[in-house]
C-alpha cells in the first residue's frame, strides 16, 4: 500500500469536510430530528468562529433529552457518523438540555444553531 497516497486522500477528504461543514451539520440536524423532533443542533468552535485550519475539527453539539446514559450517547453519535459517511473531523457531543444549561452554555460563546 502506498501510505503517502492514502494519507493525501484522507487529508483531502478531511479538508473538504471542513469546507462543507455547514452542509454536513444540516444533514446531522435531519438525522437527529428522526430521533428527537425537539432536538437542537449547534455548531461551535473554530468553524463557527470562522478561524478553522486544516487540522481543526468540526464541533457539533446535539441537545436532546432522549439520552439517559453514555451508551445512548454513543449510539446516537455512531448513527450520526454513519449517516454522514465520514468520522473525521466531526466531534459530536450529545447532551441533555440540563447539561447544556449547566455546563456547555457557559463556555460556548460563538455558535450557529441549525
Amino acid at each position: 500500500m502506498n501510505w503517502d497516497l492514502y494519507n493525501a486522500q484522507l487529508w483531502k477528504k478531511r479538508t473538504e469536510a471542513l469546507k462543507n461543514a455547514r452542509a454536513f451539520v444540516v444533514k446531522i440536524k435531519r438525522e437527529c430530528e428522526k430521533i428527537d423532533p425537539k432536538c437542537k443542533v449547534i455548531l461551535f468552535g473554530s468553524i463557527a468562529k470562522g478561524g478553522w485550519r486544516c487540522d481543526s475539527d468540526v464541533d457539533v453539539l446535539i441537545i436532546t433529552d432522549c439520552v439517559k446514559n453514555a451508551f445512548d450517547r454513543a449510539i446516537i453519535s455512531t448513527k450520526l457518523h454513519k449517516a454522514l459517511g465520514v468520522w473525521e473531523p466531526f466531534e459530536i457531543h450529545v447532551v441533555t438540555r440540563k447539561e447544556y444549561e449547566e455546563w456547555y452554555k457557559r463556555f460556548i460563546d460563538v455558535y450557529e444553531e441549525f
